[in-house]
């Protein structure tokens, strides 16, 4: 049973994501909730910002298939000036892991191209933004199957990314000079930068923000990271803080290894179910994690104003009493964060139909899990060794739980997992992907920068934003935004602007340019 139970333990350890949708997930297998379905609406070519399609290969690799689909994407042609004076500008939002794109990817940005559209106007430049090949409505195959998601991959995409190109090139009879700049955020900013390495004939610049280059199975960092942005006084964290998390999951823990301890626990967050449910197998496990998500790091706003939305209430939460015992303010905030709804322990409904439902409706959670499976690993482990303020143990968050819920959904072992993310590393350069005119930009709160260049070298410029999460400066600006995060703005902007007056052979030294 020692086996079943980390399985279990495994694929129970996924409820509670409180992040937004347009970043990569802290569990990887709820990343892409949001499938719908719903007709095609086809404009002219040159109106609007409204949906559009056209046709794109289902295989790039196999010249034998000839196999298509209709890949969506969206334009905004309002500014855009192409005339024989100037070489025209192209900027391309690069799609994602994450719901459908709307017509409001090109008209504000959304959350991963705000900066981008509102520097459209002052280039002139023809704003477009792509939709990843088994995301939102671009779904290449009838079903989810694993058969079927073997056409998924970023080698795919950036394909994907090549062919659209030159359908956008013809449809507006643009020069070879055209200057496209690609930008993105999280996974998007991966290709963001890639598309710029991979395709320098085709991509002029690229702009890549919170993107973890390097991939890796075991991303103990990230939670290394958690710990440590809890404990930063610049967004409301602090070592107190930090040991009073620290001290709840301890006690979590100690709870958890008996009877009456699991039955108190499962009373005193609120579970679903009675005591009976908190001995079923992995509901220990499940109700750990689903305390640990409340800390969703990655996503901190420090402007938010709903109860316990931010690192600073959170920890003022964690540390307005401490005469109580830690695990007592943990479930209260718990309970703030499921609206006071009891938390779900039932591995069929919540697990296990979800990962296993293979339908283009309903499967959408098996999607980036199967890239993190079959790419890139990114798991996010507590162990021993670590700085992981979490419940440790429990046969959750350890690598071999991971891997062994590769193999439930996908029938991918862990030694393939761990010889993909090599050829990953590879195929891409990992921190050193051998291009220029790539601006690598990062928070410091985010934990995703562990795996994302921080040091400017030749033609790479690189920056880190204090206090700033997960690619919080391509949102659309608000007022609430700090100053670091508009500085942030201004840099990128400034780099852009160089780059564009610039000649397709030159380039941009580490430390010249306002990203170095």
């Amino acid at each position: 049973m020692a086996g079943m139970s980390v399985l279990l333990a495994a694929i129970l350890a996924v409820l509670l994501e409180i992040g937004p949708i347009d970043a990569l997930p802290r569990r990887p297998w709820r990343a892409s909730r949001g499938h719908t379905s719903g007709e095609r609406q086809l404009v002219g070519q040159y109106g609007g910002s409204a949906e559009k399609t056209f046709d794109q290969w289902l295989d790039h690799f196999d010249g034998a298939n000839t196999a298509t689909w209709r890949q969506r994407y969206f334009v905004n042609a309002s500014s855009f000036a192409s005339n024989s004076s100037f070489t025209p500008v192209v900027f391309l939002c690069m799609g994602g892991e994450g719901p459908p794109l709307t017509a409001d990817v090109v008209k504000t940005g959304e959350e991963h191209c705000g900066l981008m559209v509102s520097m459209a106007e002052r280039h002139g430049a023809l704003v477009l933004a792509l939709e990843h090949r088994f995301y939102g409505k671009s779904i290449p195959t009838p079903d989810l199957s694993t058969a079927s998601l073997r056409f998924l991959s970023t080698e795919q995409a950036l394909e994907d990314m090549a062919s659209f190109h030159a359908h956008i090139t013809d449809m507006y009879s643009l020069s070879p000079h055209t200057r496209w700049v690609t930008f993105g955020g999280s996974y998007p900013g991966m290709l963001a930068a890639w598309s710029r390495s991979k395709y320098p004939h085709l991509i002029h610049a690229s702009v890549s923000s919170s993107a973890p280059l390097r991939a890796v199975a075991n991303m103990y960092q990230y939670n290394d990271l958690v710990a440590k942005s809890l404990s930063n006084r610049n967004v409301g964290g602090s070592p107190t803080c930090l040991r009073r998390v620290r001290d709840a999951f301890a006690e979590m823990g100690g709870m958890l290894g008996s009877m009456t301890g699991r039955a108190a626990l499962g009373d005193l967050l609120g579970v679903c179910g009675g005591k009976l449910d908190m001995e079923k197998e992995g509901a220990g496990a499940l109700v750990a994690d689903s305390a640990s998500a409340v800390f969703e790091v990655q996503s901190n706003d420090p402007s938010c104003t709903a109860e316990a939305c931010n690192i600073e209430k959170q920890c003022g939460v964690m540390v307005a009493n401490i005469t109580l015992s830690p695990l007592v303010q943990l479930a209260s905030l718990v309970k703030v964060a499921y609206g006071g709804k009891c938390v779900p322990i039932d591995y069929n409904a919540e697990v296990a139909a979800p990962l296993l439902n293979t339908t283009v409706e309903g499967g959408g959670d098996r999607v980036w899990f199967y890239q993190t499976c079959s790419q890139y690993g990114f798991y996010q482990t507590c162990d021993p060794y670590s700085q992981c303020p979490f419940v440790r143990g429990m046969g959750v968050d350890t690598l071999g739980s991971y891997y062994a819920l590769c193999s439930l959904a996908f029938g991918i072992n862990g030694t393939t997992t761990e010889a993909r993310v090599a050829a990953t590393n590879q195929e891409f350069g990992g921190l050193e992907p051998g291009a220029s005119r790539i601006l690598f930009v990062n928070g410091d709160i985010d934990p995703w920068h562990a795996l994302s260049p921080l040091t400017p070298r030749p033609g790479l410029p690189a920056f880190v934003v204090r206090g700033a999460s997960h690619h919080f400066w391509t949102h659309p600006a608000r007022p609430t935004d700090s100053p670091e995060v508009v500085m942030a703005r201004k840099r990128i902007a400034m780099a852009v602007d160089r780059w564009l007056s610039m000649a397709s052979t030159d380039e941009l030294g580490a430390g010249q340019g306002p990203g170095g």
